[in-house]
């Protein structure tokens, strides 16, 4: 139409239809402009996958359980090594993301050429299926081609259901490199030392030693020695067997003082960790008799032979009472007494009191409580020999009552024939009974042996196992001689409150004495009076002591702190509470704590308060509380981490391989790991995203050739001189 409208004008024909065209294309453009034109642009990318590497950095790593003692960190390194080029090849097209993992997960960065340092294993705790689950979130909604743990598989945890769901369902495969010997490695270690707070110059201390075996330590020996810490002097050595579990290591220290002992266990062949070798003791050692006090009713044969023993014995000042008739006292011994204690000072001049056939109406009941109270909180020994006449039957329904081991509902018998004694298991590893003439000590068969006639004791008491109290310990038993009954207890220990109790169930260790004269019954009495007498030393001569239960525990347990006011004008003061400090391993206070009691009467002994240790190590727990008599007082504790790996040094494979099972991976060698280019599958994806959309109609662009084109037309026409 542009075009025709022109067909009257002057000029040539190629003008006009030039012109036209033009106004043509003008109009032409308007309508596409009003049209509203628009350019649509597609909007898809590439995303690459990932690829997780998970280094186990926890301490069981620093165990040496591979080829020539190599650690399996050692392995880890070597792995990581050979693995680096295959890494730098996997980032150039993959995302790699390498991780170190014990309790949790963290950065591991990794250099140029795809090598990366792991850093030190110091990791308390493994747990594999929280770090799994951790790094998955790492890579949240991303394409995820493998994870590659390389471990040992010691893990306090297992990947839970929703982490092998997610594994699975992602079609994430997990390739474990184990790491260290596949078998369990033998490990020989000390798991617990137990062993009296203090002791006597020249006694025989038992330290009971208790071992723990993993993997091939089971068939393991090996060799034991007590040393004292001050001057290495070697106290004691046991060897170890194959298969024990306890051993008992018995020191005769020759110096008093607060004294430091070290266990140390050699094994016999090669051990998976030098950590769990050794332990220590403190031992407070007294260089003073020991002072006990031997009461009787009637001068018996065991009465007359103890009391000379006693006498005989330099490290034991001994008094001895013998109620004659008339209730009349007859005094022997090193210290001279002029009748029993009728008042609790009375009873604290003695470590020991040795109860012998005497009845009990013969005492008051005020003494009986003052004895009872010695035993249970001074600490104090308390022997108990048998007799026809009075013991254990006269004390029923007595005070003392609870400080006898057996129970008295229905009476106590006698044997009708001679019995013979052996020993127990419970006396070898308190150090007791070691009759024979070796070093070693240990129990002498020719005891036991009735063909001897002197090993026949005539008189002895049938004490039913029914009638033993739970508390209660056999330290020997009676071999019935006519009948071959069954044995039964002749010599029981039974802790009571702070002190001990022993009760022999005869009178008649004095018939040992045609053996070998004065040896067989010193040998059997003495270290039962040493034991007694050891209990009490821990508080003789202290206005207050402080104890800590348990003194070897784990994080998270709680720990109860107690202090005791042992002297009477402590407890008159009356303190409402006692402050206790607790420090770690470098003197620093850790916790400040407030000892209180329950009395309400006012005159409270007991002052204690629970604590939870925050983490693993030795603490010292003291006290400068003037409340406590001055001085300072103080008390160690060790806190276990209870999944401390170095406890159990076992790796597990089988577990790994588990995991690499159920989520379609695989398990590789460390030498096999540059395989994982071709194992890996491959997750990339492509997202198309929203198309981008630009309107031309209001743009610069078309503007311009809107004008561009009218001006030609119209610049076109003037010249022309079509207008």
């Amino acid at each position: 139409r542009a075009v025709v409208s022109d067909r009257g004008l002057a000029g040539s024909l190629v003008r006009r239809l030039t012109f036209g065209a033009a106004r043509s294309l003008i109009l032409i453009a308007l309508i596409v402009l009003l049209a509203g034109p628009q350019l649509e642009r597609s909007n898809e990318r590439t995303e690459q996958d990932w690829v997780i590497v998970l280094a186990d950095r926890s301490v069981s790593m620093t165990i040496g359980d591979g080829p020539g003692g190599s650690t399996r960190d050692d392995s880890l390194s070597e792995a990581l090594d050979a693995f680096g080029p295959t890494l730098a090849e996997l980032a150039e097209t993959r995302n790699v993301l390498t991780l170190g993992f014990d309790a949790g997960v963290y950065d591991l960065a990794r250099g140029e050429t795809g090598a990366f340092d792991p850093g030190e294993a110091s990791g308390s705790q493994t747990l594999l299926g929280r770090s799994l689950s951790a790094a998955l979130d790492r890579a949240a909604a991303r394409p995820v081609a493998g994870m590659v743990v390389l471990s040992d598989g010691a893990s306090t945890d297992e990947p839970d259901r929703r982490t092998l769901q997610r594994l699975r369902s992602e079609r994430i495969p997990v390739f474990a490199v184990p790491l260290g010997s596949r078998d369990p490695a033998g490990d020989l270690s000390i798991a617990s030392v137990d062993a009296p707070g203090a002791g006597f110059v020249g006694d025989r201390i038992p330290v009971r030693v208790a071992l723990e075996r993993s993997g091939a330590a089971e068939a393991v020996g090996g060799t034991v020695e007590l040393v004292e810490r001050s001057t290495g002097m070697v106290l004691a050595t046991e060897g170890v067997s194959a298969g024990d579990t306890e051993i008992t290591l018995v020191a005769t220290p020759d110096r008093e003082g607060d004294a430091v002992w070290d266990v140390r266990l050699t094994p016999d062949n090669a051990d998976l960790l030098d950590e769990n070798n050794s332990a220590e003791v403190a031992v407070r050692l007294v260089d003073r008799p020991l002072r006990v006090l031997l009461a009787d009713g009637y001068p018996r044969w065991e009465f007359r032979y103890l009391k000379n023993l006693l006498l005989r014995e330099g490290s034991i000042a001994s008094s001895s009472l013998l109620l004659a008739t008339g209730r009349r006292h007859i005094q022997e011994g090193d210290v001279l007494v002029a009748r029993m204690p009728t008042s609790p000072g009375e009873w604290e001049e003695f470590d020991v009191i040795v109860l012998g056939d005497l009845r009990a109406e013969r005492r008051s009941e005020d003494q009986q409580t003052q004895l009872r109270d010695l035993v249970s909180e001074r600490g104090a020994g308390l022997l108990w020999i048998a007799g026809p006449g009075a013991t254990p039957q006269s004390w029923r329904g007595t005070p003392l009552e609870a400080l006898l081991p057996v129970s008295l509902g229905e009476g106590v018998s006698a044997y009708g024939e001679p019995v013979t004694m052996t020993r127990e298991p419970t006396a070898e590893q308190l150090g007791l009974l070691e009759l024979a003439d070796d070093e070693a000590g240990g129990w002498p068969e020719r005891v036991s042996n009735p063909q001897t006639g002197w090993s026949l004791l005539r008189w002895a008491q049938k004490l039913r196992p029914e009638q033993i109290k739970p508390t209660a310990s056999v330290l020997a038993s009676f071999l019935p001689i006519t009948s071959g009954a069954e044995p039964t207890p002749a010599v029981l220990t039974m802790r009571y409150g702070s002190g001990r109790v022993v009760y022999v169930a005869t009178d008649e260790i004095w018939r040992w004495r045609y053996a070998r004269g004065e040896a067989l019954p010193e040998r059997f009495w003495v270290p039962l009076v040493r034991l007694l007498g050891r209990e009490g030393l821990t508080r003789a001569g202290r206005a207050a002591v402080l104890s800590v239960s348990p003194r070897q525990t784990e994080i998270g347990a709680t720990v109860t702190i107690e202090a005791e006011l042992l002297d009477a004008r402590l407890v008159d003061a009356r303190p409402t509470s006692i402050g206790v400090r607790v420090l770690d391993e470098a003197g620093q206070p850790v916790a400040t704590l407030a000892l209180r009691t329950n009395d309400a009467a006012g005159r409270a002994r007991r002052f204690a308060a629970a604590w939870v240790p925050p983490g693993p190590g030795e603490y010292t727990v003291e006290s400068d509380d003037p409340a406590i008599g001055g001085g300072t007082l103080r008390e160690r504790l060790a806190v276990l981490a209870p999944d401390d790996e170095l406890q159990r040094p076992a790796t597990d494979h089988p577990r790994l391989e588990a995991l690499a099972t159920d989520t379609g991976g695989g398990v590789l060698t460390p030498e096999e790991l540059p395989r994982l280019r071709e194992l890996l599958p491959n997750r990339e994806r492509r997202v198309v995203g929203t198309p981008t959309v630009d309107p031309l109609w209001d743009t610069p662009l078309a503007m311009l050739v809107v004008l561009v084109l009218l001006a030609f037309e119209w610049i076109g026409r003037r010249l022309s001189r079509l207008v």
